[in-house]
């Protein structure tokens, strides 16, 4: 009796462990592939910002992002100088996309998911006073934050992190 007691509790230990590795090994989202985000937002004036991207990631490292967007929204306004955006500005940003989408190259998908963008009431990326993190993670085009903004949280999209628009955090 002694004997089969002994047994017994030799598999129920390891079964636990087994069962233990498992869930550690279930819990933790392995990304290899390619995945499709989206980010988009309509303004206070009717138009419809965002962007779509396809993200190409191996071994949890992303190893391209593509600007699939083809019109589906505005990626970046027309010249309007009334508010200081002009044809300079719109050159800065189509002139910096391709660069911009190559900064994500080689980067780990937990760093990228853990880069915070703040965002208006309306899904509108704050500027870069109060989106350092773009900055600091060398994935801000100079005087395109919100365009910069958007891309990262379409990118954060594919990797299945959704921003929720129209949601603000009061502080206590």
């Amino acid at each position: 009796m002694k004997k089969i007691f002994k047994a017994l509790a030799v598999l129920a230990a390891t079964t636990a462990i087994g069962a233990g590795i498992g869930m550690a090994a279930g819990c933790s989202k392995g990304y290899d592939g390619v995945y499709y985000g989206d980010y988009h937002y309509t303004n206070e004036h009717g138009a419809t910002y965002g962007m779509k991207v396809k993200v190409t990631v191996e071994n949890n490292i992303i190893v391209k992002v593509e600007d699939v967007t083809k019109g589906a929204y505005t990626v970046v306004s027309e010249a309007m100088p009334d508010y200081g955006w002009d044809a300079d500005s719109v050159k800065n940003w189509t002139d910096n996309e391709s660069w911009l989408l190559q900064q994500y190259e080689g980067l780990a998908v937990s760093d990228v998911k853990a880069i915070k963008v703040n965002i208006k009431e309306t899904g509108e990326p704050y500027s870069k006073d109060k989106n350092a993190g773009l900055n600091e993670n060398g994935i801000l085009i100079t005087n395109s934050t919100q365009g910069s903004g958007r891309l990262l949280l379409a990118v954060q999209n594919a990797l299945g992190e959704n921003k929720e628009i129209g949601r603000i955090e009061k502080a206590n």
